[in-house]
């Protein structure tokens, strides 16, 4: 009797366990890797180039300009809004020649714009790498004039040179390449006050007026 009692005991521990190996064995997945949303906070400095023209100031004026940039911005954790400040500055070569016929005299008036320059607040919202933003804040422009007088032979010139400040207004893209680097694009509109060329020349000189439209590509490299 004890004999039958033990087999009994065996046979059932013997098929708990292959009930056990039976049973489907469980299965881990491990969580899906986190990728962060770009930040864009901290400051940063970069380089552009573009083309500008005037508008409807006295000042005709077109051409390209190199320059460089440095800026900061401040975005909350979690948040797509972002609030920056950039100066920038660039040299120009942004000019027209205007010729005015009296008589056998020829007059010709080369305005040139030499270098400008910006402070400016900007306004921001993110979709992670790609910000889009308005801008605006203060501008100038160091602009020179030389007039040409051409008489047959006889040929008499005089020149002056002005620093314009006035504001400027705009918008733009950028995409961030890679965690330090960023590409952009942006248009802005720059408005000056007048200033007078060649006051010690009779009739008070020239008192002109000059406003701008500029493009321009830039690379801003981000220090994270």
């Amino acid at each position: 009797m004890k004999r039958f009692l033990l087999a009994g005991c065996g046979l059932l521990a013997l098929a708990a366990t292959a009930s056990a190996a039976d049973l489907p064995r469980g299965t881990y997945n491990a969580p899906a890797a986190y990728a962060p949303v770009y930040n864009w906070s901290g400051l940063y400095i970069g380089a552009h180039a573009g083309y500008g023209w005037s508008g409807s100031s006295d000042i005709n004026m077109r051409g390209g300009f190199i320059g460089g940039q440095i800026g900061y911005n401040w975005q909350a954790v979690g948040s797509p809004w972002i609030l920056g400040v950039e100066l920038d500055s660039a040299w120009a070569d942004m000019g027209r020649t205007g010729n005015a016929t009296s008589g056998a005299t020829v007059v010709s008036i080369n305005p040139t714009t030499n270098y400008t320059g910006t402070f400016r607040g900007r306004a921001s919202y993110a979709w992670d790498r790609t910000m889009v933003y308005l801008t605006g804040g203060l501008a100038w422009m160091n602009n020179s004039i030389s007039v040409n007088a051409t008489s047959g032979a006889f040929t008499a010139g005089m020149s002056d040179s002005k620093m314009h400040v006035g504001g400027a207004i705009g918008a733009g893209v950028e995409y961030a390449l890679a965690p330090n680097w960023s590409a952009k694009a942006e248009y802005l509109y720059t408005t000056y006050a007048r200033e007078t060329y060649l006051g010690n020349v009779g009739a008070g000189g020239l008192n002109l007026s000059a406003d701008a439209h500029t493009l321009k590509a830039g690379i801003n490299y981000h220090f994270k």
